[in-house]
C-alpha cells in the first residue's frame, strides 16, 4: 500500500488538476456548460487525460532522477528521494498508459490522436527540447493547447483560434514565471546547468522582459477577443467586456504573488493557498456563464 500511495503521490494531481481544467475552455466559452452530454465527455476527458499525464510526469522523473536530487524542492519526490525505485514505478506507468490509451481509443480516435502527439512531443521535450531556451516554454505551452483541443475534440465544439491564441499565451505566461522562479531558487550557475540545462542561459533581466510582454500581449488578447464581434454574435451579448476586470486582477495578482511573495513555481501552489486569486477565478466563470446564458 505504501508503494501504491508513493507511485499516487509521484503522480502529481494537485498539479494535473489545474493544468487539464484546460479541457473544459470549450464548455465554458459556449453555450453547452450546462448539458449533461457536453460536460460528462469533457470530465470523461479530464480524467482519462490526468491518469495520461500523471504517468508522464513519473516517466519524468525516472528520467531526471540525478538531476532532481540537485533541486531543493524535486529531491523530496518520491523517485528523486529513493523511496520509490525506477523499476516498479516506470513499469506501473507503462502498464497504467497502455491501459488508458486503449480506453482512449475507444472513445473518441480524435482524442486518441491528440494524446499520442502529446506523448510523443513530451518524449521529445525530455530528451532534448528542454535543452533549448525559450523553446522549453513554447512547447509546454503547445501541450495546453492541445488540451482544449482535446475539449473540443470529445464534445464535438468547434474552437475560435482567438481562444487557442489565449491558451497559449497564458501557457508562456506561466511558464517564464515558472522559470523565473526556479533560477532564483536553484542557487549557482553549477546547480543551474546539472538541474535545468536551459536556465542557464536565462537571466533574471530577460526573463522579467519576456513576462511584461507576455503580461500585455494575453490581456489584450483577451480584450479582443471578447469584443470580437463574431463572439458577441455567438453568446448574444456585447458585455463580455464586463470579465475584463477580473482577468486583469487575476494576472496582476499572479505577478504581485511572484515578485512579493517569492510564489509562482507552481500554479497549483496559487489556485490552492491564495484566497484572493481563487475567488477572482470562481467570480469570473460566475459573471462569464451568467452574460452567456
Amino acid at each position: 500500500m505504501k508503494k501504491i500511495a508513493l507511485f499516487i503521490k509521484s503522480m502529481r494531481f494537485h498539479q494535473v488538476v489545474v493544468k487539464n481544467s484546460f479541457i473544459f475552455a470549450p464548455v465554458i466559452f459556449s453555450f453547452h456548460f450546462f448539458q449533461k452530454d457536453y460536460l460528462g465527455n469533457s470530465i470523461l476527458a479530464f480524467l482519462l487525460f490526468s491518469l495520461i499525464t500523471g504517468c508522464i510526469y513519473i516517466f519524468n522523473d525516472c528520467f531526471d532522477k540525478k538531476k532532481d536530487r540537485l533541486h531543493p524542492k524535486k529531491k523530496k519526490r518520491p523517485i528523486a528521494s529513493g523511496k520509490l525505485g525506477i523499476p516498479a514505478a516506470a513499469v506501473a506507468a507503462s502498464i497504467l498508459t497502455a491501459a488508458v490509451l486503449f480506453f482512449i481509443f475507444k472513445f473518441n480516435r480524435d482524442f486518441f490522436i491528440i494524446t499520442i502527439v502529446y506523448i510523443t512531443l513530451n518524449i521529445l521535450y525530455s530528451s532534448y527540447l528542454k535543452k533549448i531556451v525559450i523553446l522549453d516554454v513554447m512547447v509546454i505551452a503547445v501541450g495546453f493547447v492541445f488540451r482544449v483541443k482535446i475539449g473540443g475534440a470529445v464534445t464535438y465544439i468547434v474552437i475560435s483560434p482567438w481562444l487557442l491564441i489565449i491558451t497559449f499565451l497564458i501557457a508562456i505566461f506561466l511558464g517564464l514565471i515558472k522559470r523565473r522562479q526556479e533560477l532564483l531558487k536553484v542557487g549557482s550557475d553549477n546547480d543551474k546547468i546539472k538541474t535545468r540545462i536551459a536556465l542557464n542561459q536565462y537571466n533574471l533581466p530577460f526573463l522579467d522582459q519576456l513576462i511584461s510582454i507576455s503580461t500585455s500581449t494575453t490581456l489584450i488578447s483577451y480584450i479582443i477577443y471578447v469584443l470580437n464581434p463574431d463572439i458577441q454574435a455567438k453568446f448574444h451579448t456585447k458585455e463580455l467586456y464586463l470579465t475584463v476586470p477580473f482577468v486583469a486582477f487575476g494576472i496582476f495578482r499572479y505577478l504581485y504573488l511572484t515578485y512579493t511573495r517569492d510564489k509562482g513555481e507552481s500554479p497549483a501552489e496559487i489556485i490552492f493557498s491564495d484566497i484572493p486569486f481563487t475567488a477572482n477565478l470562481i467570480l469570473w466563470l460566475i459573471v462569464f456563464l451568467f452574460l452567456i446564458n
